[in-house]
């Protein structure tokens, strides 16, 4: 073969290589903002991979970028774009300080997409001419390409956006919003629809809930930008991405399936939702359907042998349970406080309630550096002689709530935005101070000589999946530890019980720790691990706190793993859809209070909760006070249910109040 016949092959060899590689490689540009930047910068070019196809992605990126300011930028050229381009290679390459034309002519796209910024996303007024404009734009200067319009999402419910008041601060109508302008977008301008927006919004039907957000705005880095990118592929590629094999780290089995089922279902219905209960797991609340269950016998070590005295429950089994409750459901979590905690007293008032209550607000610093911290709210009887027993715990809805009284702080926007807290607009506003009279009653307390202690629980970690790295985990970084939501607020009881003990008006050694639903959880497992606590209190805790697990009825641990997966350790989900393995039940985490008073209670309506398996759990508890404190040490475990649904009434501190006079004072 001849050498000039040979570079003719080679030549033609190359030709064809890159024919093919024009044929079979798909080219899309965003020209967006950080909604683009969620959904394309990661997982699309792994899920494109995963099925056999080849991308490359460009997006031009302004955060918070609107439609008229892409369009000005086409008028004059401004340098003011990070231009990311993802490879076929997968690579990820940031071209800072480039215009708007370096990503148009960059590649022969097959496909342009276009959005709106978020907050602008369902004002339809902030579209045009800026819209047309744009689109007359790239299809001048990108012929052939197909042009997308990519709908964006609505805010989590407790987004702190000063451009969530366009929508009343209403998921709901910002998504129909969204929906009205995408459609006006595709119909008028001849677009394709990428519905990102519908499937955060299917997701948020499912067990995902509404934990998609990493902010309340932006796309969690985990679950929520997975979703955007199965939805880009599908919509793109016109493949069905359900069964992908592609999943990013950190993402459970279920939360792709719903992902992947989300994105699919939004490409087929993308403006409106579609129903996902078929990836609800499924609540019992029926007695015939619980199954026979056999709970493990407090009394037997892990190696079979019997505990046949109190210092053998002291000394061995105790130890033991709180080692597998540590390994198996909560756990494991600092024994102290991080270094440099320190505590400010920041205000006293004296004069609160016609002069019958004195009351601070004190902050516990986490450690020297001060970036977390929790903003405590004490009040005490006026008149009393000496240190008072108190009750301390964390409220739902910030200190204001607990109260009328004007001189307790506020949340600031800052703190808001920090957390994406729950129910931050009722948290924000005056209006709603002693939003929740019946479950603080402060006068009532007062008056039966106790204090009050409280803090705002979202201040020690956030309540919602990925925030971990927000709260007091950051101290613990590379420790090893294995606790998340509730491990840490359990955690910080103990740190709140550090101040009081520094207190000369708190008798910290009459203190009751007390929690209702995830924070009652929270303080069952503080009070078990950290003995200095007088009294536990757990107000409908149910399944991971008070109930009996096996039972299997009500919020089954599948169903509190799949809507809360932030708050148990990873190992609590070996559990799903099998308790019967459980090596331990809620009724030994019960027992670890002994032979210290413990209250339980529960609601005939709050079957969710489990009512009967709280009971149970109690009752088998008292066997392990009984047996090594004496029969009346079974009366140190007390239990009421009322009427009435999920909640902390007057009728419940009444309870709480005279258990609590038996037992400390």
């Amino acid at each position: 073969m001849t050498r000039k016949l040979l570079s003719v092959l080679v030549l033609l060899t190359l030709c064809l290589a890159g024919f093919c590689q024009s044929r079979d490689t798909l080219r899309v540009l965003a020209i967006g903002n950080s909604f683009s930047q969620d959904a394309v910068n990661q997982y699309l070019h792994e899920i494109a991979e995963a099925d056999g196809q080849t991308i490359i992605i460009g997006n031009l990126y302004i955060g918070g970028c609107t439609l008229e300011r892409h369009y000005g930028n086409v008028l004059d050229g401004k340098e003011e774009y990070i231009y990311y381009k993802v490879g076929t290679d997968g690579e990820l390459v940031a071209h800072k300080g480039a215009d708007i034309y370096k990503g148009v002519f960059d590649e022969k796209w097959d496909v342009v997409t276009l959005q709106q910024a978020s907050g602008y996303s369902g004002l339809i007024m902030s579209y045009e001419p800026y819209l047309g404009e744009l689109v007359r734009y790239i299809r001048k200067n990108v012929p052939g390409a197909r042009l997308m319009w990519h709908q964006t999402w609505a805010y989590a419910k407790n987004a702190v956006h000063g451009h969530f008041m366009h929508y009343g601060n209403s998921q709901k109508d910002m998504y129909e919003s969204i929906l009205r302008c995408s459609s006006y977008a595709c119909g008028k301008y001849g677009m394709g629809i990428i519905p990102s927006g519908t499937a955060i919004q299917n997701a948020r039907r499912s067990p995902l809930l509404d934990n998609l957000n990493r902010d309340g705005f932006h796309l969690g880095y985990k679950v929520g930008r997975y979703i955007a990118a199965c939805t880009w592929y599908e919509a793109l590629f016109g493949k069905s991405v359900v069964g992908n094999a592609f999943c990013p780290e950190g993402v459970r089995p279920h939360q792709k399936e719903i992902a992947q089922n989300a994105a699919h279902r939004a490409v087929a219905k993308p403006f409106g939702i579609s129903k996902m209960w078929d990836f609800e797991p499924k609540e019992y609340m029926d007695e015939s359907r619980v199954p026979e269950y056999t709970l493990p016998d407090p009394f037997t070590m892990a190696d079979g042998t019997p505990v046949r005295n109190r210092s053998q429950w002291i000394g061995k089994r105790r130890p033991e349970l709180l080692q597998l409750f540590a390994e198996e459901e909560y756990g494991t979590s600092p024994k102290g406080p991080a270094e440099g905690m320190h505590f400010e007293v920041l205000r006293t008032v004296d004069t609160l309630y016609g002069g019958r209550v004195k009351a601070r607000e004190i902050v516990v610093y986490f450690a020297s550096d001060c970036k977390n911290a929790i903003r405590m709210i004490e009040f005490l009887p006026a008149d009393a002689q000496g240190p008072v027993p108190v009750f301390l715990g964390m409220n739902f809805k910030g200190n204001h709530s607990l109260t009328t009284e004007d001189w307790v702080s506020l949340p600031t926007k800052k703190q808001l935005s920090s957390y994406a807290v729950y129910d931050w607009t009722e948290r924000g506003s005056r209006a709603v101070r002693n939003g929740k009279p019946g479950r603080w009653d402060v006068e009532k307390i007062i008056s039966r000589g106790y204090g009050l202690v409280s803090y705002y629980y979202g201040d020690v970690t956030p309540d919602f999946d990925e925030g971990l790295d927000r709260g007091v985990h950051r101290y613990f970084k590379d420790s090893g530890y294995t606790w998340k939501a509730i491990g840490a607020w359990a955690w910080s009881l103990s740190r709140a019980l550090d101040y009081l003990e520094t207190d000369p008006d708190v008798d910290a050694s009459k203190v009751a720790v007390f929690g209702h639903s995830r924070l009652g959880k929270s303080a069952l497992w503080a009070g078990a691990q950290d003995e200095r606590f007088a009294m536990v209190i757990a107000n409908e805790a149910g399944c991971g706190g008070d109930a009996l697990s096996m039972r299997h009825y009500g919020e089954t641990i599948q169903l509190i793993n799949y809507h809360f997966p932030h708050w148990f350790c990873d190992n609590f989900w070996k559990y799903n859809e099998n308790e019967a393995a459980l090596p331990f039940d809620q009724h030994e985490l019960l027992a670890l209070i002994a032979p210290r008073p413990l209250y339980v209670c529960s609601a005939q309506d709050d079957q969710h909760s489990d009512p009967k398996g709280q009971e149970l759990a109690a009752q088998e508890a008292a066997k392990v006070y009984a047996r090594f404190w004496g029969a009346k040490a079974a009366s140190k475990v007390g239990y009421h249910t009322r009427e009435g649904k999920h909640d902390v009434t007057p009728e419940d501190w009444d309870h709480f109040l005279d258990f609590a006079d038996k037992y400390l004072k």
